[in-house]
């Protein structure tokens, strides 16, 4: 079966005057190159189509892989941070903390003892 179809460039139109200039130049008839160029172009897209697919998954996974990383650096961090806050920072800071908890071993009376009174 053959079927018939009309083509119309407008020569004013600079893609329409190139593809004209192209169907002039070709060796093959106006058929055949409009047939390659139609599955050239059919192919090329799929295989552009595949090759963005396999663009974005690689994409994705690696956004994936930066989140999870970023998860378990930001959980470190959170943990050396509640590690540092629980330590002191010097041995002045330690005492001041020590001093002013009520587990200390601290007598707050003890400039106050008679020293006669321990030798007793």
């Amino acid at each position: 079966m053959v079927k018939t179809t009309n083509l119309r460039l407008n020569l004013d139109k600079p893609n329409h005057r190139k593809a004209y200039e192209i169907l002039q130049n070709s060796e093959m008839s106006h058929t055949k190159t409009i047939v390659a160029a139609l599955l050239s172009f059919s192919e090329n897209e799929e295989k552009r189509k595949h090759l963005f697919d396999g663009i974005r998954e690689i994409v994705r996974e690696e956004i994936s892989a930066v989140f999870e990383n970023a998860d378990i650096v930001q959980e470190s961090v959170s943990e050396k941070s509640v590690i540092s806050a629980k330590a002191p920072k010097s041995e002045n800071s330690k005492n001041y903390y020590f001093e002013n908890t009520a587990d200390a071993d601290y007598d707050e009376n003890e400039d106050y003892v008679d020293d006669d009174f321990l030798n007793m």
